[in-house]
């Protein structure tokens, strides 16, 4: 790979599988740095969407990144990369409704996480990123980033693990903003609520069976055993977001607590409280990036 003078370094487009033409990431290199370089640390982001919606791809980290390259953080950063990855179908989708023929508009569950780990190892192998990555996740993409931690994360129709099979490490920290974290809880809050629309892209993502959502959540995650080398977990959410209501942060800092990470300590998790409305906060990037500001202080405390 041919690199310039010239620094930040953007790559667009980068094909990380054959799946589809949704298997792509994007890169920026804010300066030379060694792969020996231990000072310094990746951030991987991973956006959201609900799994399916084709108007958020990896694009929607870009102004967080311009803020964050204008930050003294930048100093603590060897790189950041956005990642694509397939989407479920969404036939009624106002603009852009999916075609059943078309491989990148109908995933369906482990498909979403796969694709994630596929890019994760495109980069550990490229960039020998290794575990010194920060993995950010929007939303859905919250959800997916805490399953890369999980490694043994489906239902029983889920028996092989093509995380261990990729041999993808995990993140020594991730970032969890707008998250969507217990699948059941979600689609019964919003049930009541008559707003069934969450029943339906949770079931288009992850089929029917209740018992596999519960699976596929992060909040059934047995991290002591899959996450050894994790060393902080930020879950980040504003009371003004209306599509995730607080409940969901608070069970994902309850199942992180009962799996030894605390306030202080060598496993942290912490809870940090945003500004701004579900999409607001990507859509201007001041909060994604003063989240990610957080935890790269945060992460950098612990020595």
């Amino acid at each position: 790979m041919a690199l310039s003078d010239e620094w930040p370094q953007f790559r667009k487009d980068i094909t990380y599988s054959n799946e589809s033409n949704l298997n792509t990431l994007q890169t920026c290199i804010p300066r030379p740095t060694s792969s020996n370089d231990r000072s310094r640390i990746w951030i991987v982001y991973v956006h959201g969407g609900a799994w399916f919606d084709p108007d958020q791809s990896a694009s929607t980290f870009d102004k967080a990144q311009e803020q964050l390259l204008n930050s003294p953080i930048a100093d603590r950063v060897a790189g950041f990369a956005s990642i694509n990855y397939r989407l479920s179908p969404a036939p009624t989708h106002p603009s852009n409704p999916s075609n059943p023929a078309d491989p990148a508009r109908n995933a369906r569950h482990p498909d979403h996480i796969n694709d994630v780990l596929a890019a994760i190892l495109h980069l550990q192998e490229t960039y020998r990123v290794e575990d010194r990555y920060i993995l950010v996740g929007h939303s859905a993409g919250a959800f997916l980033a805490l399953q890369v931690a999980m490694k043994r994360y489906w239902g029983t129709q889920y028996e092989s693990t093509y995380a261990l099979e990729l041999n993808v490490v995990p993140p020594v920290a991730i970032l969890g903003i707008e998250g969507l974290y217990d699948l059941p809880a979600l689609v019964k809050y919003h049930d009541k609520l008559s707003q069934h629309m969450y029943h339906n892209f949770v079931e288009s993502a992850f089929g029917p069976n209740e018992a596999d959502w519960a699976a596929a959540s992060p909040t059934a995650s047995n991290f002591e055993e899959t996450w050894e080398n994790g060393q902080l977990a930020v879950i980040a959410h504003s009371h003004s977001d209306e599509l995730v209501e607080w409940e969901q942060p608070e069970l994902m800092m309850k199942s992180l607590t009962s799996q030894g990470f605390k306030d202080s300590g060598s496993r942290r998790a912490k809870l940090i409280e945003l500004q701004g409305k579900h999409d607001q906060v990507w859509e201007e990037g001041h909060e994604v990036a003063r989240a990610i500001e957080w935890t790269i202080k945060e992460f950098y405390s612990l020595f």
